[in-house]
């Protein structure tokens, strides 16, 4: 069962993922969270296999999400997500250790092929970007 881990500051949209992950009989949401400022321990009681992890978040961005996932949790998988099509902040993700890179407006079927590309080493990117 492939465990995935949600960090979103949009309450609807965490639980519409959620429920959309549930709805794979391999995939299994084991935590939402609305930003970063816990997210090491969050990451280490769930032990996803997989964080979607918003790239806009108050207190603790995604970015710094990222970086300090990578620091204990090298295995981790880390798919951004975004609304907005920014080169810079995509640059920013990668070079902190993100996997893959989608716009929020992905449809369902392309976020769970990217959740288990991932998972299997791949590196999904919208393709837009």
């Amino acid at each position: 069962m492939l465990k995935v881990a949600i960090f979103d500051d949009n309450a609807a949209r965490r639980e519409g993922l959620s429920l959309l992950i549930g709805t794979d009989p391999n995939m299994q949401c084991v935590g939402q969270f609305p930003d970063c400022r816990d997210v090491l321990r969050h990451v280490a009681e769930t032990s996803p296999d997989v964080v979607l992890m918003d790239i806009d978040m108050p207190h603790v961005d995604g970015v710094e999400g990222v970086t300090l996932i990578r620091k204990q949790f090298k295995d981790v998988k880390i798919l951004m997500q975004t609304v907005l099509e920014d080169n810079v902040r995509l640059f920013a993700s990668i070079v902190a250790g993100a996997d893959g890179y989608l716009l929020k407006q992905t449809t369902p079927e392309r976020l769970i092929a990217a959740i288990e590309e991932v998972h299997q080493g791949g590196a999904p990117m919208t393709p837009t970007i």
